[in-house]
């Protein structure tokens, strides 16, 4: 919390202090030296008291930078700057307590009137330095939690069994009030909930095991350095660009070849897989199956704009929480696993299709924005 600039205490012992300097500016008639009235106990104990508030207020500050750091949301120069303006305030207000020692009231008040002024330059300052953001994209069915292993209800009454579910988030980006957009740097995500399994591409056997992808249940992301700005929408994409889809040597965020996330066996096509749903189906008439369905073609790219209730603001002393809620109920409006039940790169239209419903799937449940400090 910021402490106000001038406060109550502050007016009352400036008022006093100057009342005495002037004693000692303009002397007594007739006398020859100017005086100097010592403050009362209680005048002196107000303007000790703002000290300790200034004192405070550069703590706050000094836990503020330390966080930046922490995060790495400023550049070293940045923090190095910080600190040495921290550290002239702190030999301000420490001289501020010698000369009140000394009874030397002028220059408690000057050194506090630097000290002020410097502070609320650096509140302003690293409240302009980059925040963080927090995107949640919490998986349901309808109304209904998302687990694999549980029996889920379509609209078309065909009984759905999960084993797997993937996508990638990418390319997020904020918009601002004037409607330009600030993109957020390397944000590839891979969203996922999946059983453990082997990596593809090693040998089934051998003397190094094949390395295994763990189990993960992954619907929330966390950036860093985001942009200081006020916002009123996110933006975001499901699936790989095409610069990054097309070039698998290229690396950003969390791209890798090792994610069992990439088209090796689709034809001619060698790139990412940007969505993967799998699991089983008992069909309206009783009959049953699998069904395993991919998207990661250019075509297949979309991206999706959910509008904040309010603007937002993003800074070193804002926090920013976007809670989606993404609903794989979608997926299934217009597709069916028992007539449908494999997709990939010969399923044109029906990859257009679920490329839609991922796009749609996603809504705004809350937004937060609250301090850091």
């Amino acid at each position: 919390m910021i402490i106000p600039h001038a406060t109550p205490s502050l007016s009352i012992c400036r008022a006093v202090a100057l009342a005495a300097l002037t004693l000692i500016v303009v002397p007594a008639c007739g006398d020859s030296e100017p005086s100097n009235p010592a403050l009362s106990a209680e005048e002196r104990q107000r303007l000790e008291q703002h000290v300790s508030e200034l004192e405070a207020r550069v703590a706050e500050l000094e836990a503020q930078v330390a966080q930046q750091q922490q995060d790495a949301s400023a550049s070293q120069k940045e923090m190095e700057e910080l600190t040495g303006k921290l550290d002239e305030v702190s030999q301000d207000l420490a001289d501020a307590r010698e000369l009140l020692a000394t009874q030397d009231w002028q220059g408690v008040l000057v050194k506090l009137d630097e000290a002020k002024a410097q502070i609320s330059a650096l509140e302003t300052r690293i409240a302009g330095l980059d925040g963080t953001l927090e995107l949640k994209a919490g998986l349901s069915f309808g109304n209904e939690p998302f687990a694999l292993d549980q029996q889920y209800t379509s609209s078309t009454g065909e009984k759905l069994t999960f084993t797997e579910l993937r996508y990638w988030l990418t390319n997020i980006q904020l918009i601002k009030q004037d409607g330009s957009k600030v993109a957020l740097a390397d944000s590839y995500y891979l969203m996922e909930l999946i059983k453990e399994q082997n990596v593809e591409g090693g040998a089934e056997s051998g003397p190094t095991p094949r390395p295994k992808l763990p189990a993960n249940r992954r619907e929330s992301v966390s950036v860093a350095s985001v942009p200081a700005g006020v916002y009123t929408a996110i933006e975001f994409s499901i699936g790989v660009d095409p610069t990054h889809n097309d070039d698998l040597s290229l690396q950003a965020g969390e791209l890798h070849t090792l994610k069992n996330m990439t088209n090796l066996t689709w034809m001619w096509f060698t790139s990412y897989i940007f969505t993967k749903t799998k699991g089983q189906y008992v069909a309206v008439d009783g009959s049953t199956g699998i069904f395993a369905w991919e998207t990661g073609t250019n075509a297949d790219y979309r991206t999706t704009r959910q509008t904040f209730s309010t603007p937002v603001t993003v800074n070193a002393k804002k926090r920013v929480s976007v809670n989606l809620r993404a609903d794989v109920s979608k997926l299934f409006t217009q597709l069916s696993p028992s007539t449908t039940s494999t997709i990939n790169a010969g399923q044109t239209d029906a990859r257009a299709t679920l490329s839609n419903g991922f796009r749609d799937m996603f809504s705004v449940v809350a937004v937060e924005n609250t301090d850091r400090w």
